[in-house]
Order: C-alpha cells, then structure tokens, then sequence
C-alpha cells in the first residue's frame, strides 16, 4: 500500500480504480471520499488546489470565503476537517473612490454593505488552499489504499470505449509534447472547469455533441479577474480604525478588504487584497515594469485611505527591488521597501481562461444538466457542475455526488475496496 506521493513515471500495466483529473478542491474531496479504493490524481500544474492559491503569509489569490450561515454543506465540511476560520473584519471607517477621484467616507458600521463578499462570511486560518492539502496530504499513512499525484501533466486524450480506460498525459510545459504517459481506469472523474477540459482533450469516442456544447458554453469562474494582495510590516489600518473596506471607481482594483489570515489581524503579515476586473487587467499589462505595477498599486492605496506610504510602513531606506514568479502562473510577487504586492491574473492563466476557435450560440448555467450528466464510467464535478455562483461549496457538493456515482459503478463492476 503507498501513502500520497508524486509521481513521474509510468503507471505500466496497473489498472486503478478512479482516475481524477484536477487537483482542486473537488477533485482533491473526491479523492477523499474515495479513499478505499485505488486513485490517480493529474493535474496540469505543478501544484495542488487550482483556483485556491494561497501565497505567502495565508494571503488567497483565488478562492477565499465562506458563509457558514447559509453553505451548509460547506460547514459540515469544515467542521469535519478540523478546518479553522477567521472572520472577515469589517469594524471601522470605510472609503469610495469616484471615478472623478473623488474620496467618500462610509462611517463605521457601513462596511458590511459595501465588501465585496456581503455579510456573514469567514476565511480560512492558514488559507484556503490548506484545505486541499488537508485531504491530499494527511497524515494518517492508512487513510488512502493507493493515492498517486501527478503534477505539471495535462491530460490530451480519454479513451472510454471499454471497461478499462486510458487517460493519456503529458509533460504540461513541454513545448512538443511527444512523450505521453497513460494511466489505466476503471473510472474518470472531470474535476476541472468544464470549459477548459472541452478545449483541451480529445475524447475518443467523442462526447455527445450536446455535452461539448454546454462545456464550452459555461462560463469559468474567475476567467475575467485578477486579485492582488499587498502585505505591510504593520496594520495601520485597524491602527486608525479603518476596516480596510473599500470600492475604486478610479484603478484598476476594484475592491479592496483585510485578508490577513490571523484573527488578531496580522497572521504573518498584515494584508490586504482586491479583485482585478478585466479592465483592470489590462491597465496593469500596459505598465511597463514590474517596479511600475508596485508603485501604480501603492500610490490607488495611498489616495484612497488619504495616508501617505511610509504611515503605510514603507522603508524608505531600503533599495532595490525583488522580484518573483509570473503573473499568469503563481502570482508575480514585488518587493519594495518592506511592502510586498503580489498580483495573479487568472485572467492570464492558460489553465483557468481558454481560447477556443470553436463557438456556441447560447450560454450555460451553473449545474445544468448536461454539465452534470455523466457519459457512461466518465462522472463530471468542479463548482461549475453545481448551482450557485462558483463558490467553495459549489465544488464540495460536485465532489459528493461524482463520488457517490463513481461507487455505484465500481460496485456494479464488482469492484471490491480494501
């Protein structure tokens, strides 16, 4: 029996009972809750949650709230994992930037009504990507009868004509892609946004017509946006009884609110974060240096809380710029003078928003049927797959019904658990 490993090499002539590919959080809760029989988990990057992407610090670039109060489903989940939440803080003065760069003050008690996730909603302690981590990475060695996870491998191709399947990947920044790998599988499990998948894999035999239409017609959540997050070496703005609540009209972030992952309001670094809408987006692509998007963020913050950046913590005596990663991978992370802007464009992530030369006439909805309807021993999730509005809950509920299908399946093929 092997415990949850990475793997880089072919599965020869093992046969497993689920193959899952996406290592978000639905395919990591199907993972889970499959966890008596034998699962292959691939995933194009080369780390796990997908949309969940926790930096440095607990600070989330994708998937961030909750709302316990009223995702019911989501809080049984929580409860079940251990997992802690910290409170979205909300206490204090809050601020509007008119398009006219006009400032507004909201007064204490207004900013429930104005932050961008509504009243009521948690985040996660720690981020919530340690979800994902939490079900793929537990530390309990007996919990899994065989999990393997294959990172930075893009599936190209799915065979489903017989009782065994073949799921044919490849290296996923591999420029010519001649060398494929095949897992062999009872089952497949589609965990990844269905728009994506229809653009990226040959289904052989194909897909119903209908079925491939309704994925390229639903919309991915987070395909439009970007968020950044920018991190000081101190919380001025609980300091100055500010709830860090705010709305721009004026730059390229939208929304601005506290995302620190302690409930002290520091955790590791006292931070804020902000939606990038598509506009916003393409103000940022257009600065010419990654010194530039620093300065550009600051400088919206600094008109906004009417504070100038050394009340903020800027050092002023540190020089030099650090620079790190990419914008359309893992966020691309500057550091100046003790404050650290890091912004991802999912806008930009070629796993998350997809060009297709193939268009459709209509547009789909959250849990539509056909998003939803199984193709024989082929079971479909990801928060797309489910009714709402992309949320964590959304892929939790998708994770429990594939699950559930792909049990019925393996035990009416005889299929045996440990």
């Amino acid at each position: 029996m092997s415990t949850s490993s990475i793997v880089d090499k072919d599965d020869g002539d093992d046969i497993v009972d689920v193959c899952i590919v996406g290592a978000g959080l639905s395919g990591a809760y199907a993972a889970y809750l499959l966890r008596d029989y034998s699962v292959a988990v691939v995933d194009a990057r080369c780390r796990v949650g997908g949309r969940l992407l926790t930096v440095d610090g607990g600070v989330d670039l994708g998937g961030s709230w909750i709302w316990p109060r009223s995702e019911y489903v989501m809080k049984r989940f929580i409860d079940q994992l251990g997992i802690n939440t910290v409170d979205q803080y909300v206490d204090g003065e809050s601020f509007a930037r008119a398009p006219d760069g006009r400032i507004h003050s909201i007064p204490p008690g207004g900013a429930g009504r104005y932050v961008a996730c509504g009243g009521g909603a948690v985040r996660v302690s720690g981020g919530a990507a340690t979800m994902v981590h939490t079900l793929l990475q537990n530390d309990d060695h007996d919990i899994y009868c065989n999990l393997s996870i294959h990172l930075g491998m893009r599936v190209v191709r799915i065979e489903h004509s017989g009782d065994v399947m073949r799921v044919v990947y490849v290296e996923a920044e591999e420029i010519n892609n001649e060398i494929t790998k095949t897992i062999r599988c009872r089952t497949v499990i589609l965990a990844a946004p269905p728009k994506v998948l229809a653009n990226s894999i040959c289904f052989h035999p194909p897909l119903a017509k209908v079925k491939i239409d309704s994925m390229l017609a639903t919309p991915t959540w987070m395909e439009d946006y970007g968020k950044v997050a920018v991190s000081f070496p101190l919380n001025w703005w609980r300091r100055l009884n500010m709830s860090a609540v705010s709305i721009d009209q004026k730059g390229p972030v939208s929304t601005w609110w506290e995302a620190c992952s302690g409930n002290d309001g520091d955790g590791l670094y006292p931070t804020l974060a902000g939606f990038v809408t598509a506009t916003g987006a393409n103000k940022l692509q257009k600065l010419d240096s990654t010194e530039a998007l620093h300065d550009h963020v600051i400088d919206s913050l600094t008109a906004i809380y009417g504070i100038n950046a050394s009340d903020m913590g800027m050092q002023v005596h540190e020089v030099g710029v650090k620079i790190n990663g990419t914008a359309d991978k893992d966020g691309i992370s500057v550091v100046k003078g003790g404050i650290t802007v890091t912004y991802k464009s999912w806008l930009k992530d070629g796993h998350t928003n997809v060009s297709s030369s193939y268009d459709v006439d209509f547009a789909c909805d959250y849990g539509d049927v056909n998003l939803r309807e199984s193709v024989r021993s082929i079971f479909f999730a990801g928060t797309e797959t489910s009714h709402g509005s992309g949320h964590m809950e959304g892929a939790i509920i998708s994770a429990q019904r594939v699950a559930d299908e792909a049990i019925q399946y393996l035990r009416l093929m005889g299929t045996t658990t440990r």
